[in-house]
């Protein structure tokens, strides 16, 4: 008698590209550096998100809102959440510090500047150059909204809903997109998790790290993973759960 073998699941990648601003000057929405990763990705057909410093969504700009909303509604993109304000190095982390209602206060503006400005809520967050503390937890449990947590913790304490933990990045130093350390990383620590998220700051990349990102790119896709939004894999996971169904009435 024989078995046929069992075939791994197709792994699924979550990009996480962080940092997302209105551009200061000229007359285009944002860098060109993010321009070139969104039409690199479109080009390709590869699903990703990109993180919005919230604080950017204060002013009114409405060439940058119409992109965001453009991008947003093609289904390619999904844009998260990355904290309010875009930090300096002298700055403390936004999440390093402060009680559960003073994080979910800033949680809920970005939440409520997503809504008034783009029409569309921030449903995955992760903290701009910060790490988090136990008043994150609890607070991010309060902000409905926020149902998926990008490099959270394997076990929240509060948070109810999908944290992903890190395991790896794009970037090795960070900004850098290094693809001979991502193999090697890859193949020693991440090849057999179900999902990664895979984190990277593309208005960081000069040519020789864009080189770098792109032959990620093509080394992921010759492993036939599958490239999702956030909320697509948070649906993927709650079809996985067990359905209740009502007990039928007694005769």
């Amino acid at each position: 008698m024989s078995f046929a073998p069992r075939v791994q699941a197709q792994q699924i990648i979550l990009l996480k590209l962080d940092d997302v601003i209105a551009r200061r000057v000229g007359a285009k929405p944002v860098s060109d550096r993010w321009l070139k990763v969104h039409d690199y990705l479109k080009e390709n057909q590869i699903k990703g998100s990109f993180g919005i410093i919230t604080e950017s969504l204060e002013k009114d700009n409405e060439m940058y809102f119409q992109w965001l909303k453009e991008v947003q509604a093609a289904g390619l993109i999904e844009f998260w959440m990355h904290g309010y304000h875009m930090k300096t190095a002298s700055e403390p982390g936004e999440f390093e510090h402060g009680t559960a209602e003073e994080q979910r206060a800033i949680l809920a503006k970005g939440e409520k500047l997503a809504k008034e400005k783009l029409g569309f809520s921030l449903p995955a967050f992760g903290p701009h150059w910060s790490g988090t503390t136990e008043a994150t937890d609890e607070a991010m449990e309060r902000v409905p909204e926020v149902t998926i947590w990008l490099y959270g913790p394997e076990k929240p304490k509060f948070y109810t809903r999908l944290s992903i933990p890190r395991v790896m990045a794009l970037e090795n130093p960070t900004f850098v997109p290094d693809l001979e350390k991502f193999k090697s990383f890859y193949e020693a620590k991440a090849a057999k998790r179900e999902v990664l998220v895979l984190q990277g700051h593309p208005d960081q990349w000069d040519d020789k790290r864009w080189a770098g990102f792109t032959g990620i790119i093509d080394f992921l896709r010759s492993k036939n993973v599958e490239f999702m939004t956030p909320s697509e894999y948070l649906k993927k996971t709650q079809s996985k759960q067990p359905q209740m169904t009502a007990k039928k009435p007694t005769p």
